[in-house]
């Protein structure tokens, strides 16, 4: 709840002064493929380029596992989390989310930006990837990664003693009544 207060004391002062960077690489368009668990039940959301065949796992925690996928099979929660009322923060300050970048790897953690627009200005908020995604999906706003950063997920992601390689099977489709199927979690 901190967080969201900070966010919203954030977001005011920032829509008050500046403008957003331009970014400055190569963006690519994604969507969110699946979310699921590695080998040692850590979660995992995969994004999936939207025109090719390009990956990006971004492991994450329980609690935004829980969001996304709730957002991805249209089950709102009962009350509203953290990242219902962050859409509602930037709703209610008339401003709305352009996209989100998943911007860089730094020392094995991935880092993003929440580009808003209010009141004629653009602003980019640092943001953890996962809330980003979990935002966007709500909003309904572009997912994009940066270029570089598959190159990067192909080096940094792979079989080793701790556990940080993923694989996955095809996304399940929702079924006619709106539930989805478990993903199957074999070896992953």
């Amino acid at each position: 709840m901190r967080r969201l207060v900070a966010l919203a004391g954030c977001l005011a002062s920032v829509l008050a002064c500046g403008g957003a960077q331009k970014p400055g690489a190569h963006e690519v368009a994604v969507r969110v493929h699946t979310v699921t668990v590695d080998r040692f039940d850590s979660p995992v959301v995969i994004l999936e380029e939207e025109h090719g065949s390009r990956v990006l796992p971004i492991w994450i925690g329980p609690a935004e596992a829980t969001s996304i996928s709730a957002q991805l099979w249209h089950h709102p929660s009962p009350r509203p989390n953290s990242h219902d009322l962050a859409k509602r923060l930037i709703q209610s300050m008339d401003a709305h989310v352009l996209r989100v970048v998943v911007t860089e790897l730094r020392g094995g953690t991935y880092y993003a930006t929440l580009v808003l627009q209010a009141r004629g200005k653009s602003v980019e908020i640092d943001v953890r990837p996962s809330d980003a995604i979990a935002l966007a999906l709500r909003v309904d706003a572009p997912i994009l990664v940066r270029e570089d950063l598959f190159e990067a997920a192909d080096e940094a992601v792979g079989a080793d003693e701790e556990g940080q390689s993923v694989s996955f099977p095809p996304a399940p489709r929702p079924r006619a009544n709106g539930s989805a199927p478990a993903t199957p979690v074999s070896k992953l």
